[in-house]
């Protein structure tokens, strides 16, 4: 006779994945045109490095895509919390070791080094604003990805009043 153990079942903890894709199609000197889902966009460089400037540079559009992806978990968290968000802007600025993408260095090519600030206005006393933060910054993928990369990541949450 055999007994077993109660246990949550097997599909509990399993990972939930979501996919995530993008296409990309060359259009000489340097740009690229984006495919995701429904909607195209365009990357390029500026003509100094051989681009035309038409379009924000790929590295640009990932400091936007964090900018985005850390407004969407605030607006999430903030509404989970029962909290009021009045106004929310978000600042990116970072820099980068081209010597990495030129190749005349042994260094990473992407961030060095990453400041972001969060200015927003919600109806929150301390104690909720402590939670939104660890709640938001825990829970945004393109935070994570920054951090995980070893980018020096500085973030200020200015609980001021956004424009």
């Amino acid at each position: 006779m055999s007994t077993s153990l109660s246990a949550e079942p097997a599909t509990a903890n399993a990972p939930k994945l979501k996919s995530v894709r993008a296409r990309g199609t060359w259009q000489q000197r340097m740009t690229t045109e984006i495919a995701i889902r429904d909607f195209t966009f365009r990357t390029d460089e500026p003509e100094r490095v051989g681009g035309t400037n038409s379009a924000p540079t790929p590295m640009e559009f990932v400091a936007g895509a964090l900018n985005g992806c850390i407004t969407v978990v605030v607006e999430t968290v903030a509404s989970e919390l029962g909290l009021t968000l009045r106004a929310l802007e978000t600042s990116s600025h970072a820099h980068m070791d081209v010597r990495g993408f030129d190749g005349t260095a042994d260094v990473s090519p992407h961030f060095q080094d990453y400041a972001l600030t969060i200015t927003i206005d919600v109806d929150a006393d301390e104690p909720q604003r402590s939670e939104l933060v660890r709640q938001s910054e825990k829970r945004c993928p393109a935070i994570n990805l920054v951090r995980d990369a070893g980018v020096d990541l500085t973030i200020d949450w200015d609980f001021g009043t956004a424009a």
